[in-house]
């Protein structure tokens, strides 16, 4: 039967191991020294050696025949295997972590080894016990009898209670450096006769992210998938991620403001069965090696100082903040691809403000900008329109700028409480827990809306906000300031379209920023204010009127007008 190369290259000798020098000196030394510790603690990511190094370690113990810490390799028990070996003994504490499996090795400690000096005890996923099995092992670590020795490794030591961990010396592996990976990974395929790509076999490396067992099993695919020389492009197919080069030709589509060929780039990874969280990750370190091609040594250099062209620093560190949220976002919602997808629009909006900072900047005309930035890292919606007359710059009116002008307007400010404290009382006069829960949990059906060219505006503005409160009739939305409760109420038609399209029930809605929710829930709880229903006096459209306000709803100012200039 086949065995997989990760299991056939286990490193059987310390000069196997990869990248842990100074973890394997102490060892040999503690050997050559006869200074052998009765616990020990090895930790670090996965595939990074751990437990090879305690097998390892486990034989050298008890070799008799050991020179300069490293065993002989032809007494007894250095030939036996460790399944044979009666005196080292495995445990899983991920399938074994209860009272029981711990009480039995304390039962049995006291046994004499049958071959060499020493019976190990190597207990793997440590950190998988429960507090009763650390319980019973506590007493048996502090006080083991001279002929054992425990060896405990774990990925969590932080979940390691600090009585096991202090009883123990502890080791901390790091991720194996990627030239350590280059060099294990070509010594196994000169070894396997298998024809590779130079490149190809750094990016494993690479993509191994600092554990040799993932890179080996990386190859071990590719191997699968090639049908003669296993080339870069095999690598990138095989574990659904792009080349860097692929991230640049992307990138071009940002600079060129092609919104249309992002999506389209972004759909075809998809149906390849690409990696939507890998390829997102890949575009962070193209970033992260575009910033640092100045001042570092890097493959395929060129490309990242072209980028450098069209972008600043600054540029990219926001580029890379937005896609580092998205990566967040990603891992608890469903369809990655849209919020990648959101990702690039917010980008592209950016690069967009560049250009009207410039037009600002060169040409004193009368020119016209209209735009609107959507902030899906911070969930904040801005609307923002500006008018560059003669080198001067106007605010457009909207309900948040327009209440500040006129403070004085007590009518205005009135009515526009009286419609808020309305629909908020008539939601809470018929509160439903069990359909607020529900509704949140079918709030992310607006995503499918994000794209709509009619109602993309309007459901970004929901899903930047957070839903708080359900009745048969009315929603309630809190959002962070009371400039963007302002921006949702002012476009609160729209909205309930959109609402009612969504879940096929004609809602009203209503927002508030998160200072009122917080006194309205307080009062709410604590029932110091009696809630009853009440009819609606006033409309939002009234309040709008007055102020001469329009709602957004020209797909213009998602990305701004084009204004072209030499």
């Amino acid at each position: 039967m086949y065995q997989a190369l990760y299991r056939k290259y286990r490193p059987k000798t310390f000069d196997d191991v990869a990248g842990q020098d100074v973890i394997i000196r102490t060892l040999k030394n503690a050997v050559i020294n006869n200074k052998i510790s009765h616990a020990y603690l090895f930790a670090g990511p996965r595939g990074c050696g751990k437990t090879s190094i305690a097998k390892i370690f486990a034989k050298l113990v008890n070799c008799q025949n050991s020179v300069d810490g490293m065993p002989c390799n032809k007494c007894v028990c250095c030939t036996q295997t460790n399944e044979q070996n009666m005196d080292v003994i495995e445990m899983d504490a991920a399938s074994n972590n209860g009272v029981d499996e711990i009480r039995e090795i304390n039962n049995k400690v006291n046994l004499v080894p049958s071959l060499g000096k020493y019976k190990i005890y190597i207990i793997d996923e440590v950190h998988m016990l429960t507090i009763g099995a650390f319980n019973a092992l506590l007493k048996t670590l502090e006080e083991p009898p001279s002929h054992v020795i425990f060896i405990l490794a774990t990925t969590d030591p932080h979940k390691v209670p600090v009585t096991i961990l202090s009883r123990c010396q502890r080791f901390d592996l790091k991720k194996i450096p990627v030239e350590n990976i280059y060099n294990r990974l070509k010594y196994i395929c000169d070894n396997e006769n298998i024809k590779i790509e130079e490149k190809a076999i750094w990016e494993i490396a690479r993509l191994g992210d600092g554990g040799l067992r993932d890179a080996i099993g990386i190859l071990d695919q590719v191997v699968s998938y090639a049908t003669d020389m296993v080339t870069l492009e095999d690598v990138h197919e095989v574990n659904g991620t792009i080349s860097q080069e692929d991230v640049f030709n992307l990138m071009k589509n940002v600079v060129e403001n092609n919104l249309t060929n992002v999506i389209n780039t972004i759909t075809k990874y998809n149906n390849k069965g690409k990696s939507i969280i890998k390829i997102t990750e890949e575009i962070i370190l193209f970033f992260r090696n575009a910033i640092l091609a100045n001042t570092t040594t890097l493959e395929d250099k060129d490309i990242y100082q072209k980028i450098n062209k069209h972008f600043s620093t600054e540029e990219m560190l926001n580029y890379i903040n937005i896609l580092n949220e998205s990566l967040l976002d990603m891992k608890k919602f469903s369809n990655p691809k849209m919020i990648l997808e959101l990702a690039f629009i917010k980008i592209l909006n950016k690069s967009n403000y560049k250009i009207e900072d410039k037009l600002i900047t060169q040409q004193p005309i009368e020119t016209k900008i209209i735009a609107q930035e959507i902030n899906y890292g911070e969930k904040l919606s801005k609307n923002i329109a500006v008018e560059v007359k003669k080198g001067n710059i106007e605010e457009n009116k909207n309900i948040s700028g327009e209440i500040n002008k006129r403070g004085n307007d007590s009518e205005l400010l009135d009515k526009l409480n009286r419609f808020v404290e309305i629909r908020v009382n008539n939601t809470l006069s018929k509160f439903s827990k069990k359909d607020t829960i529900e509704l949140k949990k079918s709030l992310n059906k607006v995503m499918d809306y994000v794209m709509d060219e009619n109602y993309n505006i309007y459901a970004t503005m929901v899903l930047d906000g957070e839903l708080k409160a359900v009745s048969d009739e009315y929603l309630i939305f809190s959002y962070k300031t009371e400039h963007l409760s302002n921006l949702f109420n002012e476009n609160i038609v729209n909205i309930e379209n959109l609402i009612n399209l969504v879940f096929n029930k004609p809602y009203k809605v209503v927002a508030v920023d998160s200072e009122k929710w917080d006194i309205i829930k307080e009062n709410f709880n604590s029932k110091k204010q009696k809630y009853e229903y009440q009819k609606e006096i006033y409309s939002i459209d009234e309040i709008l009127n007055k102020l001469n306000v329009e709602p957004v709803d020209d797909i213009k100012s998602l990305f701004g007008e084009i204004v072209e200039y030499n």
